[in-house]
């Protein structure tokens, strides 16, 4: 063996050293078998996740809005086109109820009842793209009265409306 030839130990079990004829070298089993079996405490995080998004699902994500209904039954004068700015929204009474109005375009207005599908309290008109309940944080849609927010179980419900002249009509 020449001098230069150094053979450092390895962090791990080796085998006997192997002659080469010039040098010298240690071989190691790199096989390794490993079982892993879950734990108790896998098995806990794991129910607690599955847990987690099962709540999560049947607190508010994908909850449908309704589809924009036929113009039927009688119109009411909701209000003036003219109050109601594109991307804008209003709360208005309409034969002792209330509804939230939403002005997507220049010739859209969508409506939906103001009363919270969590609890029944009133939603107000909120701010940006969702209505929001004060007292449990349920926010919805514009577009479509969809829950974007829980606790709210599902959207809220849709009524008709249609543009004549300066005037916003709602069915009921």
């Amino acid at each position: 063996m020449r001098a230069s030839a150094i053979t450092r130990p390895l962090p791990c079990p080796a085998k006997a050293p192997i002659d080469l004829g010039r040098e010298v070298r240690n071989t190691v089993d790199m096989k390794q078998h490993i079982e892993l079996a879950p734990t108790r405490r896998t098995v806990l995080e794991a129910s607690l996740v599955a847990g987690a998004a099962v709540t999560l699902v049947s607190c508010g994500s994908g909850k449908d809005g309704q589809k924009i209904p036929e113009p039927t039954g009688q119109a009411f004068d909701a209000l003036e086109l003219e109050k109601l700015p594109v991307k804008g929204s209003a709360s208005v009474s309409v034969n002792g109820h209330n509804y939230l109005l939403y002005r997507p375009d220049e010739s859209t207005v969508l409506a939906y009842t103001s009363v919270c599908t969590h609890q029944g309290c009133k939603v107000g008109t909120g701010s940006g793209t969702t209505f929001k309940c004060p007292c449990h944080g349920s926010e919805y849609s514009k577009l479509d009265g969809s829950v974007t927010q829980g606790p709210a179980p599902k959207s809220l419900e849709r009524y008709a409306t249609e543009v004549d002249g300066n005037e916003v009509k709602l069915f009921l």
